[in-house]
């Protein structure tokens, strides 16, 4: 189970973080007009590849694991965001819902395997 969850989350991570380095014009209207939105796109690339691949190695799963979950929670107000800013990047609203549903879909599997992981040494390996 940890290892089909580790995967799970390394493939969200490594995928997304190599579709901001890919694309990071298509992220650019999830970033605030005032930040500096390409930097911050790639820097999170980059972060989420390295999340992803901690996630895959047992003995810095559980580091993956909560880095998921931290990452997906501060995310999570740009994604609420789009509810109250007047031009929605997901549009309807129910787009814009499951994308915060799925946020938290992600943070709880990210502290799963970041609690299964911690909690004996052997579980943090496949």
């Amino acid at each position: 189970m940890n290892l089909a969850l580790s995967i799970i989350v390394a493939f969200v991570m490594i995928a997304g973080g190599g579709a901001h380095l890919a694309a990071a014009d298509n992220f650019v209207p999830l970033v605030p007009p005032s930040l500096p939105a390409t930097p911050i796109i790639l820097a999170t690339g980059v972060l989420q590849i390295g999340v992803g691949l901690a996630a895959l190695l047992p003995r810095t799963r559980s580091v993956g694991g909560i880095a998921f979950a931290a990452l997906c929670a501060a995310y999570l107000p740009l994604h609420l965001w789009d509810f109250v800013r007047p031009d929605p990047v997901f549009v309807p609203p129910l787009a814009a819902g499951m994308r915060v549903a799925v946020q938290f879909a992600f943070i709880l599997a990210g502290y799963t395997l970041w609690k299964r992981t911690r909690e004996t040494p052997e579980a943090a390996q496949p």
